[in-house]
């Protein structure tokens, strides 16, 4: 599959410039997928949640972490997951979307998949006694609990929803194939077959698709949850990075905040997201509150 070779700054890329820039960016994005792969793979905590772990008066609702596509509840969070734990926070994080691939998820049927995260916080708040919880989502993770908020009864549940480089708004398919070159394995997953059979959500992360159109009349934010975006202006799969932002509501509580602003010199890609320091920084000072 030619569309899926990696882009030759002034062969097949759309933006040769930026291309040659942000390359290192983009290799240390790939670089760090990689390397949390091998952690996922050889720490075996690494993979357990805190369902032994009481709550405390300070840090009461249990953090539900939500992967994006290509990822997995392993290595998408093992820089978050620890450092979550060590101010005081407990971690969940549910694998949904599986299709075929027992490795990579976020490939399925999004509505689907946002009925696998309505199961899973419903398991949350049963085996815990919270009587919230607080999602932290990325990338697809970002934007597919908007509809368990709003389509499947999911607001009275949750307090925080925070967004990390969220496609609120869908992405190109070029920007899909941009994260794709990113992460492990996932080239090779589409070039199983018809992208559509392999990841039946390709099409509907896309800007224009009827999922995204019925996702948008549902409304960007839900009542009574407290919504935080942490996007970068060097995203190269949600393009642009502009729409990541959701439509600041009177009444309704939303933070949409660009890491550029923060951090001028950072130039953090989609990929990398999950793993910035900054960006978890935001994460910790908004489930604070």
């Amino acid at each position: 599959m030619s569309s899926l070779s990696p882009r030759i700054p002034g062969l097949n890329s759309e933006d040769a410039t930026a291309d040659l820039v942000e390359s290192p960016h983009r290799l240390a994005g790939l670089a760090q997928a990689a390397g949390a792969q091998i952690i996922t793979t050889v720490d075996v905590q690494a993979g357990e949640d805190d369902w032994n772990v009481p709550a405390t008066e300070e840090h009461p609702r249990p953090v539900v972490l939500v992967h994006g596509t290509f990822g997995n509840r392993g290595y998408t969070w093992t820089s978050a997951a620890p450092l979550l734990r060590q101010h005081g926070h407990r971690v969940y994080r549910v694998d949904y979307g599986q299709h075929g691939n027992p490795v990579i998820f976020g490939l399925g049927d999004i509505k689907h998949s946002a009925r696998q995260l309505a199961d899973f916080v419903d398991e949350v708040l049963r085996r815990t006694g919270a009587q919230q919880v607080d999602l932290v989502g990325f990338s697809q993770g970002g934007m597919l609990p908007r509809y368990y908020l709003n389509a499947l009864g999911g607001g009275p549940k949750v307090h925080n929803f925070v967004g990390i480089a969220p496609s609120n708004h869908g992405v190109t398919a070029q920007g899909l194939l941009n994260l794709a070159r990113q992460i492990p394995g996932a080239v090779e997953l589409l070039e199983q077959g018809a992208v559509g059979e392999v990841v039946p959500a390709w099409p509907q992360l896309q800007h224009g698709h009827p999922f995204q159109r019925e996702l948008a009349d549902l409304g960007e934010t839900t009542e009574g949850v407290r919504h935080t975006v942490i996007a970068t202006r060097y995203d190269d799969v949600v393009t642009p990075y502009t729409s990541c932002a959701l439509e600041e509501t009177e009444g309704r509580y939303v933070n949409n905040i660009v890491l550029q602003d923060i951090d001028p010199e950072d130039h953090t890609p989609h990929a990398s997201m999950p793993y910035n320091p900054t960006v978890l920084k935001e994460v910790l000072a908004a489930l604070a509150s």
